[in-house]
């Protein structure tokens, strides 16, 4: 009973706790769906801006090799942008930041690739050095992707970080009460857990006597009424 006191004792206290930072939670809720939104459009205009110069780069690149005769450029277009894609969906759908890593990295591989083969390529039949107008061309592509990639590490750490935080994805203090109740009501209380497995074994040995069909000692059947009559 002293135990049961001490624990409606405690559950008041976290009430009357939860009560008084009630307005304090209300606005951490809406701050931090604040950020969530931002965070939303943030990927939202990446998703438009990074295939923006990929596309051009690409067209460019394969334009360029057509008239020159000189396909080196679009080979290495060929494989990257469609990386840079992939590396670039994962990044603002599913929030990785390794995929941001490795697009940094590819950009910087082709890029340095393309200063050095660009005094080397032939310049075709226009006499043209599609390498070396391609590398400034991935320049600016690379400046462009590079820029999106660093503010979509930075939204990623905003994201993290509201994902730990209380009410994460609605943060609406009706949604957040109900998660908690449900949690709660999963974690039976000690006392109630106590009662019922001895309910459980009162019951299951009244069910054992109930099923063994004994009679009571003493009780002989062979009686008849007659003989009763005559005592």
């Amino acid at each position: 009973m002293y135990e049961q006191s001490e624990a409606d004792r405690y559950q008041a206290q976290r009430s009357m706790e939860f009560a008084l930072n009630r307005n304090l939670r209300s606005q951490e809720f809406a701050h931090n769906l604040s950020l969530l939104n931002r965070c939303k459009k943030h990927y939202s205009i990446m998703g438009i801006v990074y295939f923006i110069p990929l596309i051009i780069y690409f067209l460019v690149a394969f334009v360029f090799g057509f008239l020159t005769g000189s396909f080196t450029a679009a080979l290495f277009a060929l494989f990257e942008c469609p990386l840079i894609a992939y590396l670039a969906l994962k990044s603002f759908y599913s929030h990785k930041d390794m995929t941001l890593i490795l697009l940094l990295a590819t950009l910087f591989i082709v890029q340095a690739a393309l200063f050095v083969l660009a005094p080397k390529e032939p310049q075709g039949i226009f006499k043209f050095n599609i390498a070396g107008k391609c590398s400034w061309i991935h320049l600016v592509m690379a400046v462009i992707e590079g820029s999106l990639a660093v503010w979509n590490i930075f939204t990623n750490i905003t994201y993290h970080k509201l994902e730990e935080a209380d009410g994460f994805p609605q943060f609406n203090e009706r949604f957040f009460e109900q998660e908690m109740d449900k949690r709660g009501s999963a974690i039976k209380d000690p006392y109630q857990l106590e009662l019922e497995r001895r309910m459980r074994t009162a019951s299951d040995a009244m069910s054992d006597v109930g099923a063994t069909g004994q009679e009571p000692v003493g009780y002989n059947s062979s009686h008849t009424t007659g003989q009763m009559d005559e005592i």
